[in-house]
């Protein structure tokens, strides 16, 4: 069984003429964007692009010349499937444009954007996920409590400036929280940016505050060039108001937050190996996460917010790698920050986490019964084949 790297060693010498930019060639290029570029490529939409193997050979300078992780969790082995496309005839074609990036801490910010320019012109525009830093996660938990977040917003500009500084057909990628905002800035960019766009593909992230984006003429134009990607433990990708045309891919892990890591993703030729559906323990947890998250009104929302700000700030890490090599200074920091809030937010947080138990084992029993009915619906089909053979 195949997986992304091993693309580039089966696949790496066609060049985008004998084989068109395909599923894996999105989910590379999002996986590498966790690396760096941004040291080494300007955001200015109007320098010249540079070429993709300059570009990584630059990066890998920038960390050394060693294979160095991007974080504490993320995947480990980024920097040699990044090297390993760079001597590749297929990704050597490409060029490198307009690296974007914004860091904040309040508000938190983490946003990440860059341009890969493919030989026809076509501009595949890659938002990157959550990187190792502490403001990244909890910006991602922004997403649960607030109905927009910067990367939004940032997201939406920096497609709107990059399609009016060049011209061509727009891929536009993003994998986990990439994912959100690569659908999100299709769906709110400019129209006439919105007709140019080839595909949106979102890898495994999450969905958005609520339902309504899913009746909107954007989504529904936009859809037949929706490419939706989850494993079939998925977990982050099916959390809060997702659609229901994903394509489930199989995965060499077992549980579901080793599933969220791409390098695990089974390929099959030029396409993912999938399945029909994803699995019981992920429909649970969608089911009872989106129960919990959409169960919580305004106030217990701006507690649950407020809880989380502090509780980062109080660790007084900047990022996973540093909050590891400190666990100590940087729990005890956390756990004081949690006794420094008021009594009615502590008392907010507590009423967030009550009931979760309740919660799961409902959601248990509703997916057990969905399920029963959907064998006994394929069995009374398979009945009514074999009478009519008959």
């Amino acid at each position: 069984m195949s997986h992304i790297s091993d693309f580039v060693i089966q696949y790496g010498s066609k060049s985008f003429n004998d084989l068109p930019f395909c599923d894996i060639d999105n989910i590379l290029l999002s996986h590498i964007f966790y690396m760096p570029f941004e040291k080494v490529i300007t955001e200015r939409y109007d320098r010249e692009p540079i070429p993709f193997k300059d570009a990584c050979n630059k990066v890998f300078a920038y960390n050394g010349y060693k294979h160095v992780p991007c974080g504490l969790i993320l995947f480990k082995n980024i920097s040699k499937e990044m090297m390993s496309m760079a001597v590749s005839k297929r990704f050597s074609e490409l060029k490198v444009t307009a690296c974007r990036t914004a860091f904040n801490e309040n508000p938190a910010i983490q946003f990440a954007a860059i341009t890969f320019i493919l030989p026809d012109g076509t501009l595949a525009v890659i938002y990157r996920g959550t990187d190792d830093t502490l403001v990244g996660w909890k910006e991602d938990f922004d997403l649960y409590t607030r109905k927009v977040i910067p990367s939004h917003k940032l997201g939406v500009d920096y497609l709107n400036q990059i399609a009016e500084a060049h011209d061509g057909k727009i891929i536009i990628c993003g994998h986990s929280k990439g994912g959100n905002v690569a659908l999100y800035s299709a769906l709110n960019c400019k129209p006439e940016v919105r007709d140019r766009i080839k595909n949106v593909y979102n890898n495994d992230g999450p969905g958005f505050y609520n339902y309504d984006y899913l009746s909107t003429k954007e989504y529904k134009d936009l859809l037949p060039r929706y490419k939706h990607f989850v494993p079939s433990c998925s977990l982050i990708g099916m959390l809060l108001a997702h659609d229901n045309d994903y394509t489930v891919v199989k995965s060499s892990r077992i549980f579901g937050a080793m599933q969220h890591d791409p390098a695990t993703w089974k390929t099959r030729g030029v396409s993912f190996y999938t399945r029909d559906d994803i699995k019981i323990i992920a429909k649970v947890t969608d089911l009872a996460l989106r129960t919990m998250i959409f169960g919580i009104d305004d106030e217990h929302s701006v507690a649950f917010d407020k809880v989380l700000e502090t509780i980062v700030e109080g660790t007084g890490q900047v990022n996973l790698t540093n909050f590891a090599r400190n666990l100590i200074s940087s729990i005890k920091g956390a756990v004081k920050a949690w006794g420094n809030l008021d009594e009615k937010t502590r008392t907010y947080m507590a009423e967030n986490l009550s009931g979760a138990g309740k919660i799961f084992s409902d959601a248990i029993a509703t997916v057990r019964e969905e399920e029963k009915q959907i064998v006994e619906d394929k069995v009374e089909a398979k009945l009514e084949e074999i009478g009519a053979e008959a």
